[in-house]
């Protein structure tokens, strides 16, 4: 079995996002991800390199590898799942996914085609809901759903989910105009006349591409993944909502109805499939997996989202940390707690920067800054000396739409002023990211202080 180290980082991140995927973590799946990590040296750094990747990235990392490994995983998974003694529908969800997006080649899987993204910085959530989405307009797939229509729509109920066929949505909307107005007006009563005026007459001019690409299509290109044929998205379960939201992109094929049998009948068998085996060396190996009967400890303790709150309140007056917390004090000056509050000095601008991609965890790409301009401005008049809206809103117009060097000059000051206090320890606390990608400070935000959150918000 050939594992590098970038393949353990990344079995690590699923594992433990598998382990967790239920929202209870228990003695049985921690003992397993013991083995498993004794098994192919996976060691603590590769755990924490873990906890600063996606689980898409680590997907991607995981396709590389050859078909006896991804065997190994899938039976990691199987094993891992019922270490419970029980197989929750989320982490179903996520095996069958897994399965699909790394590409392990079964006979339950030929010729389903799917590919598994995590996208940052949504502003909506659509839980169990079943997307189909389009790049273009495919006229053969469109006729085949509206003719399978209801039988899709059972057959997703079944599972707890509600499919949304984006041209008949789009129709109900424009049949039903009035009606959506009543309800906007009550679920979302900060909209104003105008602007629902200006939702009544955009209606007219909707259709499923135009939505397609407004909803997924866009946030999809900007990490560079583009999707080339009609699709149905699956949100995944995720323990940390706010970071990430996870989805499968299943291709719709030829025909949607069989495709989304397939995958359904995958699901529900999911702990049945059995692979065949190489050699007798990788039946061996696959054997070392293998559960044995756990007795049960009086001390053992289920590791729950409470117990992470805790963990939350305990970081926070802890002054002994591997890593220094910082302090933002409601004027935007920053100090490193742990290293007798030395402060952080900046610019105001750099400053707003910071605070931005603080408060921004997920990360973002500097091209969508632009989009959050009054965010930044509403940080930046907070920290800024500057009594003068019009300089308070140029320097942000020129931050957000990158005019001179403006951009470079503070990521590079921000830069200076960490290292010129931390050195090459400097690292975590930096934006980073690659160029034209996501950036992202990997600070672990439990040991960030704000003395007035709110007031950048």
């Amino acid at each position: 079995m050939k594992f590098k180290e970038q393949h353990k980082t990344a079995l690590a991140k699923v594992l433990s996002d598998l382990v967790q995927c239920d929202g209870i973590v228990n003695q049985g799946e921690i003992d397993f991800m013991h083995r498993v990590y004794t098994l192919f040296n996976i060691t603590l750094t590769s755990r924490k390199k873990a906890t600063n990747i996606s689980l898409s990235d680590a997907v991607d990392i995981l396709k590389s590898l050859g078909n006896p490994e991804k065997v190994a995983i899938l039976k990691m998974f199987q094993s891992l799942s019922l270490s419970d003694d029980s197989l929750d529908p989320t982490e179903s969800l996520l095996i069958t996914s897994l399965i699909l997006s790394i590409g392990i080649e079964l006979p339950e899987t030929q010729d389903l085609n799917a590919t598994f993204v995590s996208i940052p910085d949504l502003s909506f959530d659509t839980r169990n809901a079943v997307l189909y989405v389009e790049p273009t307009y495919d006229k053969k797939t469109n006729a085949c759903i509206n003719r399978d229509y209801d039988a899709i729509c059972q057959l997703l109920r079944r599972s707890q989910r509600e499919f949304f066929f984006l041209p008949k949505v789009v129709n109900e909307l424009k049949n039903k105009k009035k009606t959506f107005r009543n309800a906007l007006s009550y679920i979302e009563p900060t909209l104003t006349e105008e602007q629902l005026d200006h939702i009544d007459a955009q209606l007219p001019q909707l259709d499923s591409v135009f939505l397609s690409k407004e909803i997924f299509l866009n946030y999809l290109n900007a990490n560079g993944l583009k999707i080339s044929k009609p699709s149905f998205f699956l949100k995944i379960g995720n323990m940390k909502p706010g970071t990430y939201q996870d989805f499968l992109i299943l291709e719709t094929g030829a025909h949607p109805l069989l495709t989304l049998e397939r995958f359904v009948q995958l699901n529900a068998n999911i702990m049945k499939i059995n692979p065949p085996l190489g050699n007798a060396k990788e039946e061996a190996f696959i054997k070392k997996l293998a559960l044995k009967p756990a007795t049960k400890h009086k001390d053992e303790l289920d590791y729950t989202g409470f117990h992470k709150i805790i963990l939350d309140i305990l970081l926070k007056y802890n002054g002994l940390h591997e890593v220094s917390r910082l302090f933002i004090s409601r004027r935007g000056d920053i100090f490193l707690t742990d290293l007798n509050n030395t402060e952080v000095k900046m610019p105001a601008l750099c400053k707003a920067l910071y605070i931005f991609y603080l408060l921004h965890e997920e990360g973002m790409s500097l091209n969508y800054l632009n989009d959050y301009r009054d965010e930044l401005y509403k940080i930046y008049r907070c920290i800024s000396t500057y009594g003068d809206e019009a300089l308070l809103t140029k320097a942000i117009d020129n931050l957000t739409d990158f005019i001179g060097s403006t951009m470079n000059a503070n990521l590079s000051r921000i830069r200076k002023a960490f290292r010129d206090i931390l050195g090459d320890d400097a690292n975590i606390y930096l934006i980073k990211g690659e160029k034209g990608g996501r950036k992202i400070i990997h600070l672990d935000r439990r040991l960030v202080v704000f003395e007035d959150r709110e007031a950048f918000e």
